[in-house]
């Protein structure tokens, strides 16, 4: 039987996450540079090339972006020695981009600073709490992640039209 978040809960959580998100922008505009070329919107990038090669049109619907913006990120990146293009093993006609070795250098340098950070301010939570959060946390990201996959699918679906 599945239970409902009540309305009071529903809205706390509404607000929270509303509250969070912006707060993270807002500290996001006044986070230092790790790499003085390189603007945090770019990290997403980074990131999701860090397990694998991958094209830019599969790049741009893992960071949740278009195409052009993502083409234009791994332009620019590309420039500054962070990423490399290269062949597509499963297709030689197509292109993947993939870390550098300073790209990597970098992202290594990203995670660490982000963690030492997170561990700063949830210095005064117990472990427990922090892998319970954590745990949460990815419990959340992977209903979004569904939510979104049902949107993204209704949305694909062709409406039935009925011809006389």
């Amino acid at each position: 039987m599945p239970h409902h978040l009540d309305r009071e809960t529903a809205d706390r959580v509404s607000v929270g996450l509303v509250r969070l998100v912006k707060l993270l922008q807002s500290l996001r505009q006044h986070a230092p540079r790790i790499h003085p070329a390189v603007d945090a919107t770019a990290y997403p990038v980074l990131f999701n090339l860090a397990a694998e090669p991958r094209r830019v049109s599969a790049l741009a619907e893992c960071v949740h972006s278009d195409v052009s913006t993502v083409s234009r990120q791994v332009s620019a990146l590309v420039g500054h020695g962070l990423l490399d293009k290269v062949s597509d093993p499963d297709d030689g006609r197509a292109q993947v981009v993939r870390l550098s070795d300073e790209g990597h250098a970098l992202l290594d340098s990203i995670r660490a600073q982000r963690n030492e950070w997170f561990r700063e301010l949830m210095d005064d939570w117990t472990p427990e709490e922090a892998s319970e959060f954590a745990a949460h946390l990815e419990r959340l990201a992977s209903a979004l992640e569904t939510s979104r996959e049902s949107f993204t699918a209704r949305r694909t679906t062709p409406i039935p039209t009925t011809e006389n």
